[in-house]
């Protein structure tokens, strides 16, 4: 899993995006790119939109194979 902090802005897009928790192989940049493609509901504060810290896990699977022994 990657871990990400994000600031969700009051338009709901996310910004501030900051690994706590790389993976590597290419994982980490992949999680990045579709945070930043992601939109979020705003939270509110006396029904005005209002910016909030947020943390997420992104959770990965690959497919078994077999590799050649040779």
């Amino acid at each position: 899993a990657v871990v990400l902090a994000i600031v969700i802005e009051t338009d709901g897009k996310p910004s501030h995006i900051r690994l706590l928790s790389p993976l590597g192989f290419g994982f980490d940049e992949e999680a990045i790119a579709a945070v930043q493609q992601w939109r979020f509901r705003p939270a509110r504060k006396d029904d005005k939109p209002v910016r909030v810290s947020a943390t997420i896990e992104i959770n990965f699977r690959t497919s078994e194979s077999k590799f050649d022994q040779q």
